[in-house]
């Protein structure tokens, strides 16, 4: 895909650019001299602006259209992009370059981080965790089965704050302390609405003694839970999966096959033995 894209630097001023690679080329206007002349001095840019073009000769012919608009144009169709939720954009070196609305950074596959909660609980002896149905009007994935909690860093955030914030507004419970962190891993898929997500998790982990009361949001039909050697038979190519609530289909499931188990796996103190070679 081909990019066009609007900076804000440092002077205030903007800078209007073309590019296949997005968080790259901000990477290389924030910190090395292969970025453009004109932003070398300055610096900082952030990103104000984006749009994405089939091939290079319409990219190039809009970068000259936006090059033209006199500031006050340019100042109004960066704000006329200003509603919603807004996602904190990184480059390829995970530093953050501004803020553009969650529609567009999915549209796009723009650079942003994300916090899972991996919520894991003993019963009868064997480990698993609890895992949320989507309510079934959600626009991604609706009905299929996710990790307990997960959501967007909003701007300002930390990824602590955000997996506690998140669980407490789609389930219902609120962890202050006892969350472990597993560490981060990428996520890049394409979405079932046509978009593209380009994501850095920030994975955590809390382990309860009994059944959560969980006070389910709007965003959440149910809760399940399933032991982590049926989860992993999932990852494994398993077309069904043994929970709480009966057998499931592996196709209702959106959080399987996505890197994240492989990754954190060998960090998750709760198993006592391998679930898997």
């Amino acid at each position: 895909m081909n990019y066009v894209y609007m900076l804000k630097c440092a002077d205030d001023t903007y800078y209007t650019g073309w590019t296949t690679n997005v968080k790259k080329r901000l990477a290389a206007h924030n910190s090395n001299n292969r970025g453009a002349k004109y932003t070398r001095s300055r610096r900082p840019v952030s990103l104000v602006y984006c749009e994405m073009l089939q091939d290079k000769n319409s990219a190039l012919k809009r970068e000259i259209e936006l090059k033209k608009l006199s500031r006050s144009k340019k100042y109004q169709l960066v704000n006329s992009i200003k509603n919603g939720e807004m996602l904190t954009i990184y480059d390829a070196n995970e530093k953050p370059c501004g803020n553009l609305p969650r529609k567009m950074v999915h549209a796009m596959g723009l650079r942003h981080h994300v916090c899972h909660l991996w919520l894991i609980e003993e019963k009868n002896g064997v480990v698993g965790m609890w895992l949320q149905q989507r309510a079934n009007n959600r626009p991604l994935n609706p009905s299929m089965y996710d990790l307990a909690a997960t959501g967007h860093i909003d701007s300002g955030e930390t990824p602590v704050q955000a997996v506690i914030r998140e669980a407490s507004e789609e389930i219902g419970v609120l962890f202050n302390s006892n969350i472990a962190v597993l560490g981060t891993t990428e996520q890049s898929y394409t979405r079932p609405d046509g978009g593209f997500d380009d994501e850095l998790v920030h994975a955590f982990a809390v382990r309860v003694d009994k059944q959560p009361i969980f006070k389910i949001g709007d965003e959440v039909q149910r809760m399940i839970w399933i032991s982590f050697a049926e989860f992993a038979k999932l990852e494994q190519g398993a077309e069904f999966a043994q929970t709480s609530t009966g057998i499931i289909k592996a196709g209702e499931f959106c959080c399987i096959g996505k890197g994240e188990w492989k990754a954190f796996k060998k960090h998750l103190k709760f198993i006592e033995k391998p679930v898997d070679k």
